[in-house]
């Protein structure tokens, strides 16, 4: 049996340089990329052109909306995504296509694009571009953090009054529903509350209302007893007053009919003219009586209708009170629910600026997205501080939060983001 020999030493030397050859080629190569990303030209730079010997071709452009410029003679040339040498050679072989037998072209950057700091920095703003520049030497240059100028105390402070208002709403929430709860069962005759989801956890308050609620009903019950048994009380008497008028109309009748016989007996002499004067006044007598008791049967029909109309209105004004205040509960909901979702994102800003300040202040604390023209479409970038920045880079530092980590998923689905690491950013 023949045993394998272990590597010889050189051997394993000549592995390692190897290997140490190819991450130093991986490195120079991934640093040329970055180089001549930055070299490249964009949409926004400006550039001297000069032609040699022709003047009116020569001058300052800008590199349009579409990477072009537009020269004399030439017209549009695009550039973009070019370095100088390249931009020289395109240029020339357009102005030799027909217009100059032999052009010697010259082109220099004359201004590169600032770069753009945004965010949780000191000063915010646009600083010019320098070559090698990364996102912690432009956050250098921004001043550094911002949150580091507020005291912990303070920023403590912001968050318990940032929470106390959105607890005050949620508990205004709560109360509002369950008034609204009960406004609804006053209009719609329901005696007792029923919980729900949106009243859950507000058992207190709910019982609250309910008191409110069985106070209301026996109020309103207790009106419209009174009033009802008034109005029972003046049909009675409406009913025996019509009772003593038919009576009383028949007595009149009665009485008529004696007078009138009377009358007939006096006409031929076997009657007295006394006792017919007094048959006359008891006819009067009975007439009087009879308007006097239908004067009394109008006068309880108008108080019958107006104990009838003040129940109606009775009725009314409570179902109109009732509305009302729904009306005027359901709009203050509409408001506490509108100024929730403020209320809450102002207080998870405090809360990440609080974290990010009692951060370490590494690269885990923070959230970096820088915005880059890839050509002609912009895309946002994931970054960390070691990235190194191209003109026209927009650079969005923030405090970095779970919420704000869980949430990337569904940005990402927006926006295009990419990962950027070091110096092989742009392999």
């Amino acid at each position: 049996m023949v045993l394998a020999q272990p590597p010889r030493p050189h051997r394993l030397w000549a592995l390692a340089l190897a290997l140490m050859a190819w991450a130093l080629l991986i490195i120079a190569t991934a640093a040329a990329a970055e180089r001549e990303a930055a070299d490249t030209l964009s949409i926004g730079d400006k550039v001297t052109i000069s032609v040699f010997g022709q003047s009116d071709l020569s001058g300052d452009f800008v590199l349009d909306g579409s990477g072009a410029v537009n020269m004399p003679l030439a017209g549009r040339i695009k550039v973009a995504g070019l370095t100088a040498m390249e931009a020289e050679a395109r240029i020339r072989s357009a102005l030799m296509d027909g217009y100059l037998k032999d052009a010697v072209v010259s082109l220099r950057v004359a201004e590169l694009k600032p770069v753009y700091i945004m965010g949780e920095v000191r000063s915010p703003g646009t600083y010019p571009f320098r070559h090698g520049l990364n996102v912690l030497a432009a956050v250098a240059l921004a001043g550094g953090y911002r949150v580091g100028d507020e005291s912990i105390a303070v920023l403590k402070s912001e968050l318990l009054l940032a929470d106390e208002r959105e607890q005050l709403l949620n508990a205004s929430l709560q109360t509002l529903t369950a008034r609204r709860q009960r406004l609804e069962a006053e209009r719609d005759g329901i005696k007792q509350l029923v919980p729900d989801a949106r009243s859950a956890g507000s058992a207190q308050i709910l019982a609250g209302e309910q008191e409110i609620l069985d106070f209301q009903r026996r109020a309103r019950e207790g009106e419209r007893d009174l009033l009802s048994q008034q109005v029972a009380r003046l049909q009675s008497e409406k009913a025996a007053l019509a009772e003593q008028s038919r009576l009383v109309e028949r007595q009149v009748e009665l009485t008529r009919e004696q007078s009138s016989e009377y009358n007939k007996l006096a006409t031929t002499g076997h009657g007295l003219r006394t006792v017919q004067v007094e048959r006359e006044r008891d006819y009067a007598r009975t007439q009087g009586e009879a308007a006097r008791l239908r004067a009394e049967l109008a006068k309880s029909e108008t108080a019958l209708g107006e104990l009838t109309l003040r129940l109606r209105e009775l009725d009314t004004t409570y179902m109109r009170r009732v509305v009302l205040e729904l009306q005027e509960t359901r709009q203050k909901i509409l408001e506490v629910e509108r100024s929730l979702p403020t209320a809450r994102e102002i207080s998870e800003s405090r809360r990440r600026r609080l974290v990010a300040s009692q951060g370490s202040g590494a690269a885990a604390d923070w959230d970096i997205r820088i915005t880059r023209q890839a050509g002609l479409t912009p895309v946002t970038i994931q970054a960390n501080f070691e990235t190194t920045l191209q003109p026209g880079d927009i650079v969005q530092v923030a405090p970095k939060t779970r919420a704000a980590e869980s949430s990337l998923p569904g940005e990402a689905a927006k926006t295009p983001v990419r990962q950027l690491t070091g110096l092989a950013s742009q392999q």
